[in-house]
């Protein structure tokens, strides 16, 4: 511990700066461009690159915002301040100005660096930094680089970010494995229900499968980030309270703001779901409705004038094909045993996490130390 000193992030990074404009200069495109651009949903949500949008760029700004190995990007305004995500590799993408990039200079090891950003300690930092209104929070450069690190030597840091990298990388391939098997789900839905869907099969509408309600408002006061249940809204969880609102199975989606997200709550519990939600309760088929509802494209349901809305009519009046029960019923069963394993693998992710979470504070502090 003698060895380990006090310093601000601005004495640690070589660069940090914000991204592309994200209007006129990394605008996001209907085209495969080849070249793509990270935005704060994308962080915010953990998207995959393959998801992320396509932009175009001139050569210029693209060699000077590429998104690079061991770059660290934290978000700047909006709901989503502070999230930050770690670039494992050269990637072909931007990023845009709702965004800030650090690279660290050589008294860093990267990762040890980005580990600070899941401490307690700076999440408590951005939201004392957090300035804007009470709408729409941002965050300048300068206050960000005045945060606090507690610096070891540079092998020790090597070896605390190797300990905590390799229960990410546990839970990483658990998360992959998840993905895959929705994927799997998925494939098996639109092989039944679209491409070989059957003219003798039944129209109707969705509202004959489902009830539809809007969330509920939750006073600013209410939230608590030692609360029991999570707060979910349309981009997911949106932070924790002690109070709830539902405790089932259901599916939800974006009502306002944001739209085309559908999630899946497949076990009960309790939950506090915000009023920017559409809940969707299945009379019958749990995992046909989920796996329609990703179909829909929701997105094109948009009437909102200022900001996107979804209207629960214009949801229940989609046209939709009612399937013969025997298929339906195969597939739910099949999808029952695909879900049952990926709520296996999330309960080991949260054990990994929890374990992570524990040893963090302790190797960043040098309270438990590591063999170098």
């Amino acid at each position: 511990m003698s060895s380990w000193r006090e310093c601000k992030l601005g004495d640690v990074v070589e660069s940090a700066n914000t991204g592309l404009d994200a209007i006129k200069r990394a605008p996001i495109v209907d085209i495969d461009t080849g070249i793509k651009c990270l935005r704060i949903q994308d962080v915010s949500q953990s998207k995959k690159f393959i998801n992320w949008g396509f932009t175009q760029v001139n050569e210029k700004d693209y060699s000077k915002f590429q998104l690079k190995q061991n770059d660290i990007i934290i978000a700047r305004t909006g709901a989503s301040i502070g999230v930050k995500k770690f670039i494992s590799e050269d990637m072909k993408a931007v990023f845009n100005n709702g965004l800030i990039r650090l690279r660290a200079n050589s008294e860093v090891y990267p990762k040890y660096l980005f580990y600070n950003f899941l401490s307690t300690e700076y999440d408590g930092f951005i939201e004392s930094i957090s300035g804007g209104t009470s709408t729409q929070p941002n965050m300048q450069i300068g206050a960000l680089l005045s945060f606090d690190i507690l610096l070891p030597p540079l092998e020790e840091q090597k070896a605390i970010a190797e300990v905590l990298s390799s229960l990410d990388d546990k839970i990483d391939l658990l998360v992959s494995q998840n993905q895959t098997l929705e994927s799997l789900a998925q494939t098996l839905f639109r092989q039944w229900f679209i491409e070989e869907a059957k003219e003798e099969w039944e129209v109707g509408t969705f509202g004959d499968l489902v009830e539809v309600s809007s969330g509920k408002s939750l006073k600013r006061e209410l939230f608590d980030d030692t609360g029991k249940y999570e707060v979910l809204g349309a981009n997911g969880k949106i932070g924790k309270t002690n109070e709830w609102f539902f405790e089932e199975e259901l599916i939800y989606t974006g009502r306002v703001g944001t739209l085309g997200n559908v999630f899946l709550i497949d076990e009960a519990k309790k939950v506090w779901l915000s009023d920017n939600t559409l809940v969707i309760k299945p009379k019958k088929y749990f995992y046909f409705i989920y796996f329609l509802m990703i179909d829909f494209q929701l997105e094109n349901l948009n009437v909102g004038s200022t900001q996107p809305l979804v209207r629960q009519s214009d949801l229940k009046n989609i046209e939709i094909l009612l399937p013969d029960d025997e298929i339906v019923l195969r597939f739910e069963q099949q999808s029952k045993d695909i879900f049952k394993k990926i709520k296996q693998n999330k309960k080991q992710i949260q054990t990994l996490e929890n374990l992570r979470d524990t040893f963090l504070p302790k190797l960043l502090s040098g309270e438990v130390g590591v063999k170098k």
